[in-house]
């Protein structure tokens, strides 16, 4: 009798346990089944039309080529073929889309990558210089073949109204910009930035102005819109201010002044500005190497230092990325607020 109570007992105990583990493999499936469907709209909100970087894919560069990656000074082509490479990007940092729950992401600087060879191809002497420009270019596409970008799984399913970006969320994206540019800076023995609230006020005021503004990089509002400086230096007693954007996002899909809806995944925000970086850091040639020299906290003088960093965004997708020194002897009236 004994035994036979048992085998009941045990039969339950395994029927039991086959019930709770069904809502469990459903479940998986579930989750396995979301994670994916928003790995596709990851996807569809960073796919760009540049090539990948990748050291085969740079390696098989012709001298013609190289031309775009160099200030049109130092070209060397018969006649006219080149006059402009333009700023559009030839190639792009990889994308890992196989989300992780903490990723970390960061850029690390080529070999030769250096303050030094920077600045000397950013000089007025050296602008002209092929072989100085041709050395630098092929540097900065090893930078951007050996960094990559994997969003985290919280992330993808974070949608952010671009319209009514909050301050958290600007806060979020700022902190993780400096993560990402402060150590390569630190590499370099460079001067690392600050952030603080107000900074990051300023940044977004730069931003509402570009939203107000339909400045959609489109047409004739392509570039920097020159208003910007004017409002944030009145609004925030700033006269010594820099601005570095990067509007060219097509996949965001978001530069008709008619949409209302404008939403896109912190994801896709988080990777926007780790290109963004990557992009004016490794293949600034064709812009003389400023955006680079800016971003590397080459522009300021110690003595200005300590400088403010923040970012934001404006409502077509374009980002700001907003730099102010400030002490004793420069922005003096700059209150920059509490560090973040």
């Amino acid at each position: 009798m004994k035994k036979t109570i048992k085998m009941i007992a045990a039969a339950a105990l395994i029927g039991s346990v086959i019930a709770s583990s069904a809502p469990a493999v459903n479940t998986h499936a579930s989750s396995t089944k979301k994670e994916s469907s928003l790995i596709k709209k990851f996807k569809q909100q960073t796919t760009d039309d540049a090539i990948i970087a990748t050291t085969k894919s740079i390696s098989k560069l012709t001298n013609a080529d190289l031309n775009n990656f160099i200030p049109t000074q130092a070209m060397k082509v018969s006649g006219n073929q080149v006059t402009d490479p333009g700023s559009d990007a030839n190639f792009v940092t990889k994308i890992n889309y196989k989300a992780k729950k903490n990723p970390k992401n960061v850029i690390k600087l080529p070999k030769g990558y250096t303050n030094a060879a920077l600045k000397k191809a950013a000089s007025e002497k050296s602008i002209g210089n092929y072989k100085v420009q041709v050395a630098m270019g092929k540097i900065g596409l090893k930078g951007l073949a050996m960094n990559s970008f994997t969003p985290s799984k919280k992330d993808l399913s974070r949608n952010v109204n671009l319209n009514k970006m909050t301050y958290s969320q600007r806060k979020e994206l700022t902190k993780f910009a400096l993560s990402i540019l402060n150590p390569a800076i630190k590499q370099a023995k460079g001067i690392q930035y600050k952030s603080s609230k107000n900074t990051i006020a300023v940044a977004q005021t730069f931003a509402n102005v570009y939203s107000k503004d339909n400045w959609n990089n489109t047409g004739k509002k392509t570039g920097h819109d020159l208003r910007t400086k004017a409002v944030a230096s009145k609004k925030y007693k700033i006269s010594d201010v820099a601005e570095e954007n990067y509007s060219d996002n097509p996949s965001f899909a978001l530069t008709s002044t008619k949409i209302k809806k404008r939403v896109v995944t912190m994801a896709a925000l988080k990777h926007a500005v780790y290109n963004s970086i990557a992009l004016q850091l490794f293949e600034d040639g064709p812009s003389y190497w400023g955006h680079a020299t800016a971003l590397m906290n080459l522009d300021i003088h110690k003595k200005y230092q300590p400088n403010y960093f923040a970012v934001a965004f404006d409502k077509f997708g374009g980002i700001h990325l907003v730099m102010v020194p400030h002490n004793k002897l420069v922005n003096k009236k700059y209150v920059p607020g509490a560090l973040v």
